[in-house]
């Protein structure tokens, strides 16, 4: 599994480890390592642009466009309906790229409400109180989510996991990519735990979800 950080330094090395690049970060993709470009909507700060979107993501996909795992859909941070009308809006333009596209889950969503065969990447979005990953089989939680991505041959994304219990939640799932602020705050000292995280990933075992 592969842990995404926003915090972009050329000596974090690991196997596992990949960077998530938006709109609103001047961080330049260092040499052949893997990155996913997320749209910025998290952001309080800086309001959603498409304008703006479409013009950053087209200058990192220039520089290293195969390096690219998925590029995020505009989505609207907790908010179900909101998402849904921005997917109606966006997803048909993000096929310009060229890029595996990945669908955003926010509160309030069913199985029922996901375009499952309109994006490559199932991206598990919305609060932790209404989607975490330790909710593994039942529930309102993530879990049948994941369930139904697997069994479509989807790739699964969690968004926001900053603890060694949580990346191991999702990697016990059988996500196959995650990303959190985790060193972002504190990098030289956030590294090297970090690095044991990923390490213990290697040796953790499976406990996939069964298929419905």
């Amino acid at each position: 599994m592969l842990y995404l950080s926003g915090c972009v330094r050329p000596e974090f090395r690991h196997p596992n480890l990949g960077f998530m690049l938006g709109p609103n970060q001047g961080n330049k993709i260092p040499p052949d390592r893997l990155w996913a470009a997320d749209n910025g909507a998290f952001s309080t700060a800086t309001p959603f642009s498409w304008d703006r979107f479409e013009h950053w993501l087209m200058q990192k996909l220039e520089i290293a466009g195969e390096q690219c795992l998925f590029v995020v859909c505009p989505d609207v941070p907790f908010d179900a309906g909101a998402t849904l009308e921005r997917w109606k809006k966006y997803h048909s333009r993000m096929t310009q790229f060229n890029r595996p596209v990945a669908f955003v889950t926010q509160d309030g969503m069913t199985i029922e409400d996901i375009p499952w065969s309109d994006f490559e990447t199932l991206f598990i979005g919305g609060a932790t109180e209404w989607a975490p990953p330790t909710r593994i089989r039942s529930g309102p939680g993530s879990g049948p989510f994941v369930s139904e991505a697997r069994r479509r041959g989807k790739w699964v994304h969690f968004g926001r996991v900053n603890s060694l219990r949580r990346l191991r939640a999702v990697a016990s799932m059988g996500g196959d990519s995650a990303d959190g602020t985790f060193l972002k705050y504190g990098p030289d000292k956030n590294w090297p735990r970090l690095h044991h995280w990923l390490d213990s990933l290697d040796t953790q075992p499976s406990l996939l979800l069964p298929h419905p």
